[in-house]
Protein backbone atom coordinates (compact mmCIF):
# COMPACT_ATOMS: atom_id res chain seq x y z
CA UNK A 1 0.00 0.00 0.00
CA UNK A 2 1.58 3.25 -0.90
CA UNK A 3 2.63 5.62 2.17
CA UNK A 4 0.12 8.84 0.80
CA UNK A 5 -2.89 5.62 0.97
CA UNK A 6 -1.81 4.64 4.23
CA UNK A 7 -1.47 7.65 5.95
CA UNK A 8 -4.46 8.79 4.44
CA UNK A 9 -6.59 5.60 5.92
CA UNK A 10 -4.88 6.44 9.46
CA UNK A 11 -5.56 10.08 9.16
CA UNK A 12 -9.72 10.81 10.50
CA UNK A 13 -10.11 13.84 7.09
CA UNK A 14 -11.25 17.22 8.77
CA UNK A 15 -15.10 16.49 8.02
CA UNK A 16 -15.22 13.57 9.99
CA UNK A 17 -13.17 15.91 13.46
CA UNK A 18 -16.22 18.71 12.77
CA UNK A 19 -18.78 16.21 13.10
CA UNK A 20 -17.27 14.79 16.06
CA UNK A 21 -18.42 16.37 19.46
CA UNK A 22 -15.50 17.77 21.42
CA UNK A 23 -13.21 17.86 18.32
CA UNK A 24 -15.40 20.51 16.19
CA UNK A 25 -12.92 23.05 16.80
CA UNK A 26 -9.98 21.10 15.41
CA UNK A 27 -12.10 20.01 12.34
CA UNK A 28 -12.98 23.88 11.76
CA UNK A 29 -9.75 24.75 12.14
CA UNK A 30 -7.54 22.35 9.66
CA UNK A 31 -10.63 22.31 6.74
CA UNK A 32 -9.51 25.99 5.22
CA UNK A 33 -6.03 25.05 6.18
CA UNK A 34 -5.04 21.48 4.32
CA UNK A 35 -1.25 22.61 4.26
CA UNK A 36 -1.82 21.63 7.94
CA UNK A 37 -2.85 17.86 7.98
CA UNK A 38 -2.16 17.04 3.96
CA UNK A 39 0.34 13.80 4.40
CA UNK A 40 2.41 15.09 1.38
CA UNK A 41 6.12 14.40 0.89
CA UNK A 42 7.65 17.87 1.88
CA UNK A 43 5.46 18.66 4.32
CA UNK A 44 5.43 15.76 6.48
CA UNK A 45 9.51 16.00 6.17
CA UNK A 46 9.00 19.35 7.01
CA UNK A 47 7.08 18.33 10.28
CA UNK A 48 9.28 15.39 11.31
CA UNK A 49 12.09 17.78 11.09
CA UNK A 50 10.52 20.72 12.86
CA UNK A 51 9.23 18.17 15.79
CA UNK A 52 12.81 17.04 16.35
CA UNK A 53 14.73 20.07 16.10
CA UNK A 54 12.42 21.30 18.92
CA UNK A 55 11.82 18.39 20.97
CA UNK A 56 16.07 18.07 20.95
CA UNK A 57 15.79 21.79 23.30
CA UNK A 58 14.41 20.92 26.69
CA UNK A 59 11.36 22.61 26.94
CA UNK A 60 8.31 21.66 28.98
CA UNK A 61 5.53 22.52 26.01
CA UNK A 62 7.71 20.70 23.45
CA UNK A 63 4.68 19.68 21.35
CA UNK A 64 2.80 22.81 21.67
CA UNK A 65 5.90 24.97 20.45
CA UNK A 66 6.50 22.30 17.91
CA UNK A 67 2.88 22.65 16.66
CA UNK A 68 3.24 26.29 16.18
CA UNK A 69 6.44 25.67 14.31
CA UNK A 70 5.19 23.37 11.99
CA UNK A 71 1.65 26.01 11.75
CA UNK A 72 4.49 28.97 10.85
CA UNK A 73 6.55 26.81 8.42
CA UNK A 74 3.60 25.34 6.86
CA UNK A 75 4.64 21.47 7.72
CA UNK A 76 2.64 19.08 8.92
CA UNK A 77 1.22 19.56 12.59
CA UNK A 78 0.54 15.89 13.37
CA UNK A 79 4.25 14.80 12.13
CA UNK A 80 6.03 17.70 13.94
CA UNK A 81 3.91 16.28 17.19
CA UNK A 82 4.93 13.09 16.88
CA UNK A 83 8.57 13.91 15.96
CA UNK A 84 9.00 15.68 19.31
CA UNK A 85 8.49 12.02 21.24
CA UNK A 86 11.46 10.40 19.37
CA UNK A 87 13.09 12.71 22.74
CA UNK A 88 12.80 10.59 25.64
CA UNK A 89 15.04 9.34 28.65
CA UNK A 90 16.50 6.34 26.22
CA UNK A 91 17.65 8.96 23.48
CA UNK A 92 18.38 11.96 25.85
CA UNK A 93 22.02 11.00 26.39
CA UNK A 94 23.48 10.44 23.09
CA UNK A 95 21.08 13.51 21.74
CA UNK A 96 22.92 15.47 24.68
CA UNK A 97 26.15 13.90 24.00
CA UNK A 98 26.23 15.12 20.32
CA UNK A 99 24.85 18.45 21.60
CA UNK A 100 28.02 18.87 24.07
CA UNK A 101 30.09 17.72 21.11
CA UNK A 102 29.12 20.41 18.51
CA UNK A 103 29.03 23.15 21.58
CA UNK A 104 32.28 22.33 22.15
CA UNK A 105 33.38 22.44 18.73
CA UNK A 106 31.29 25.78 17.66
CA UNK A 107 32.19 27.52 20.45
CA UNK A 108 36.02 26.26 21.03
CA UNK A 109 35.57 25.23 24.61
CA UNK A 110 38.80 23.25 25.40
CA UNK A 111 38.33 22.65 29.04
CA UNK A 112 37.47 19.94 30.91
CA UNK A 113 33.78 18.78 30.13
CA UNK A 114 31.85 17.39 32.89
CA UNK A 115 31.81 13.79 33.27
CA UNK A 116 29.47 11.48 35.78
CA UNK A 117 32.96 11.05 37.74
CA UNK A 118 33.05 14.45 38.39
CA UNK A 119 29.51 15.01 39.99
CA UNK A 120 30.59 15.03 43.36
CA UNK A 121 27.46 13.62 45.57
CA UNK A 122 27.75 12.94 49.13
CA UNK A 123 25.06 10.55 49.52
CA UNK A 124 24.80 10.67 52.69
CA UNK A 125 24.55 14.38 53.11
CA UNK A 126 20.97 15.18 50.43
CA UNK A 127 21.83 18.63 51.83
CA UNK A 128 24.58 18.41 49.18
CA UNK A 129 23.47 16.65 46.68
CA UNK A 130 21.56 20.01 44.70
CA UNK A 131 24.23 22.23 45.04
CA UNK A 132 26.67 19.36 43.83
CA UNK A 133 24.32 18.39 40.93
CA UNK A 134 23.92 22.51 40.23
CA UNK A 135 27.84 22.93 39.91
CA UNK A 136 27.79 19.65 37.52
CA UNK A 137 25.30 21.28 34.88
CA UNK A 138 27.31 24.85 34.88
CA UNK A 139 30.23 22.61 34.15
CA UNK A 140 28.59 21.61 30.99
CA UNK A 141 27.08 25.13 30.69
CA UNK A 142 28.06 27.15 27.44
CA UNK A 143 28.95 24.16 25.16
CA UNK A 144 25.79 22.32 26.29
CA UNK A 145 23.43 25.83 25.85
CA UNK A 146 25.29 26.26 22.38
CA UNK A 147 25.22 22.70 20.78
CA UNK A 148 21.58 22.05 21.64
CA UNK A 149 20.15 24.14 18.75
CA UNK A 150 22.82 23.16 16.67
CA UNK A 151 22.14 19.30 17.46
CA UNK A 152 18.41 20.41 16.69
CA UNK A 153 19.44 21.93 13.41
CA UNK A 154 21.49 18.99 12.43
CA UNK A 155 18.99 16.46 13.56
CA UNK A 156 16.00 18.28 11.87
CA UNK A 157 17.90 18.24 8.72
CA UNK A 158 18.66 14.25 8.78
CA UNK A 159 14.94 13.72 9.93
CA UNK A 160 13.86 15.92 6.75
CA UNK A 161 16.68 13.88 4.32
CA UNK A 162 15.84 10.63 5.81
CA UNK A 163 12.16 11.27 5.45
CA UNK A 164 11.47 12.82 2.27
CA UNK A 165 14.55 10.20 0.77
CA UNK A 166 12.48 7.05 2.53
CA UNK A 167 8.97 8.35 0.99
CA UNK A 168 10.74 8.99 -2.42
CA UNK A 169 11.70 5.12 -2.16
CA UNK A 170 8.65 4.01 -1.16
CA UNK A 171 6.61 5.64 -4.47
CA UNK A 172 9.91 4.62 -6.60
CA UNK A 173 8.94 0.82 -5.54
CA UNK A 174 5.82 0.72 -5.79
CA UNK A 175 5.82 2.13 -9.53
CA UNK A 176 7.92 -0.38 -10.27
CA UNK A 177 5.94 -3.30 -8.43
CA UNK A 178 3.07 -1.92 -10.89
CA UNK A 179 4.36 -1.48 -13.98
CA UNK A 180 6.16 -5.45 -13.21
CA UNK A 181 2.59 -6.31 -12.37
CA UNK A 182 1.55 -4.56 -15.83
CA UNK A 183 3.97 -6.47 -17.53
CA UNK A 184 3.48 -9.25 -16.51
CA UNK A 185 -0.39 -9.23 -17.50
CA UNK A 186 0.48 -7.83 -20.75
CA UNK A 187 2.69 -11.31 -21.07
CA UNK A 188 0.37 -13.43 -20.27
CA UNK A 189 -2.32 -11.98 -22.49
Amino acid sequence: MPATRLARRLLPHPDTLAQTPGLRWLGRYLAPRPWLWVAHRRRVAMGVAVGLAIGVIPLPTQMLVAAVFAIVFRANVAAAVAATWLTNPFTLVPIWSLAIYLGRMASGHQGPIATPEMLDIAWAQPATWGPSLWAWVQALGHPLLVGLPLAGLVLGAAAYAVVYIGWWAVIRGERLRRLRQRSRRGDLA
